[in-house]
């Protein structure tokens, strides 16, 4: 759970930069990033609650501990964080109700693809796993995604990060698979440790050099633009 956590507040202080940097000089910026860390944070760890409240067979086999919670207590972080990213919208097209719906929906898409990944698509994690990469990579665009006006220059910088982040966060899911193999095996789940088996170690240290050159790739690129 420590873990997890530390990742909330990753995404949070990540979340926080870009949004005080794209909001800068705006009205009510303060209140606006505010808004704005604060429903993804709620989605975010309704999404992890979620996850452990579906996997309690596979954390026991396993013999971890997990924090488990209430579906009531779930779905009420679910709701709060669409409501708050709606008012977030509200805020920011300055009482356009059609357009904080429409950037509700940026919200809304996460919690849906979080609520499938619990309940069935954890069940292959070769598709889940994906999901889950691509949602990290989705929360460190939603900042500028929201904003009407982003310069092309922004997107540039930003992209090979999205690239490197995608692929760290699939080869932790991954490794996350390797240590769950023997609840996984357990309950008939489809992951990539138990479809290579012995071949997974090879594999695995393959991708993590492949993600270790993409970073030193991205940052070169990054610093040189």
């Amino acid at each position: 759970m420590r873990s997890r956590l530390l990742n909330i507040l990753f995404i949070g202080i990540t979340i926080g930069s870009e949004s005080i940097y794209l909001h800068k000089g705006s009205d009510q910026s303060l209140l606006i990033c505010c808004l704005l860390i604060i429903s993804t944070l709620c989605i975010a760890l309704a999404g992890y609650l979620n996850n452990d409240y579906h996997d309690q067979k596979i954390d026991r086999i396993n013999g971890k501990e997990s924090v488990i919670a209430s579906k009531n207590a779930i779905y009420l972080l679910y709701s709060s964080g669409t409501a708050l990213g709606i008012l977030y919208g509200w805020l920011q097209s300055q009482g356009v109700w059609i357009e904080s719906l429409l950037d509700g929906l940026f919200f809304l898409l996460p919690t849906i693809l979080l609520l499938l990944y619990a309940s069935t698509l954890s069940r292959n994690k070769g598709i889940g796993n994906i999901v889950i990469a691509g949602l990290c990579c989705y929360s460190l665009a939603l900042p500028a995604l929201l904003k009407t006006s982003v310069k092309s220059d922004y997107w540039i910088a930003l992209t090979p990060f999205v690239v490197v982040l995608f692929l760290s966060s699939y080869v932790r899911e991954i490794a996350k698979d390797a240590e769950d193999i023997k609840g996984d095996k357990a309950l008939n789940r489809t992951t990539l440790p138990l479809v290579l088996g012995d071949f997974f170690s090879r594999f695995y240290s393959l991708l993590g050099l492949m993600v270790l050159a993409l970073v030193l790739l991205g940052f070169g690129f990054y610093y040189q633009y």
